[in-house]
């Protein structure tokens, strides 16, 4: 089942990738909330009706919180990233988010530094360096081409940003930004869900909290967006969210059955999934090369470390 976690979260974000290409990142988030809104809140409404509708005024406002942390500012940094780097170099930078969730816990929450997590931070750090110099390669001076009559034609240079491609940047820029929101969410959903300590419950508001905030910040592009984005890329994206929302499941379950300190390195390999399946899928999108790979599971050895050095 911590092995579904990761499985149905690296399908969801392919799908989401796929979608992406013709649906604006906002929009597309958007899909991806209220679809995944829709089956977490019939199972809610119908299994704990009392623990959706009868909680504290502060319960609310804490899920309000964590919703708005989540969806428009985690997830919608994540579908930037993918749409700019795409799924093999956007994944592994996301998947650093445990380390800003041990910062968060050492820093604010009294909680102890370790030798696996100081151990992990290297190492996530070293891998993440890797992936990005190798998926960043300099952009060489561009020089005047010559016409046939003998004058020089000015070349438009490429835009950069300190000698990389200007949109890659921004991407691992987006990247890393929904890295450290997803790492400040569990310390915020922890208060949250104190409340009534049903994860559906609990998951069902902050979609749904979440889904108002994302609609407000698109605003009236929802339509006009909606409408000229091919059905077929939107039903990617939808199936995207939905694939995210059983990986979100998947996991409350597995945490009821089986210790956190199992599930949560089995859950880590979720971009070692995503890269295989955009090695299987996403070949026209898609470059997947070896420095990527080694990348990508030096970044996932350092969550498992640090995902030890919480638990112990």
């Amino acid at each position: 089942m911590a092995l579904g976690v990761g499985f149905f979260f690296a399908t969801g974000v392919v799908l989401a990738r796929v979608g992406l290409v013709h649906v604006p990142a906002g929009t597309g988030n958007l899909v991806t909330i209220v679809v995944g809104w829709v089956p977490i809140t019939i199972l809610s409404v119908v299994l704990y009706p009392k623990l959706v509708f009868a909680l504290p005024s502060t319960a609310y406002l804490w899920m309000a919180l964590t919703g708005a942390v989540n969806f428009p500012v985690a997830r919608l940094l994540n579908m930037a990233s993918l749409k700019m780097l795409g799924v093999a170099r956007a994944n592994p930078v996301l998947a650093t988010a445990p380390l800003y969730a041990a910062f968060v816990g050492v820093v604010f929450l009294d909680e102890t530094m370790t030798w696996p997590i100081a151990l992990g931070t290297v190492v996530i750090v070293s891998g993440v360096v890797f992936v990005v110099r190798s998926a960043m390669p300099r952009i060489a001076l561009t020089v005047p081409a010559t016409s046939a009559g003998g004058a020089s034609e000015a070349l438009s240079p490429p835009r950069t940003l300190f000698g990389f491609p200007r949109i890659m940047v921004i991407g691992y820029v987006l990247g890393l930004g929904a890295a450290v929101a997803y790492g400040i969410i569990p310390a915020i959903y922890q208060v949250a869900i104190s409340y009534n300590h049903n994860p559906f419950a609990t998951g069902s508001l902050t979609l749904f909290f979440g889904s108002i905030f994302m609609a407000m910040l698109v605003g009236p592009r929802i339509s006009t967006d909606l409408r000229m984005s091919p059905r077929r890329s939107l039903l990617f994206v939808g199936m995207g969210g939905l694939s995210m929302t059983v990986g979100v499941m998947l996991f409350f379950l597995a945490v009821e059955r089986t210790p956190i300190i199992v599930v949560s390195p089995l859950t880590s390999l979720q971009p070692v999934f995503a890269l295989a399946e955009a090695h299987l899928f996403l070949q026209r999108l898609e470059k997947i090369t070896l420095p990527l790979v080694l990348g990508t599971l030096i970044i996932v050895g350092g969550v498992i470390a640090i995902t030890f050095g919480i638990e112990t």
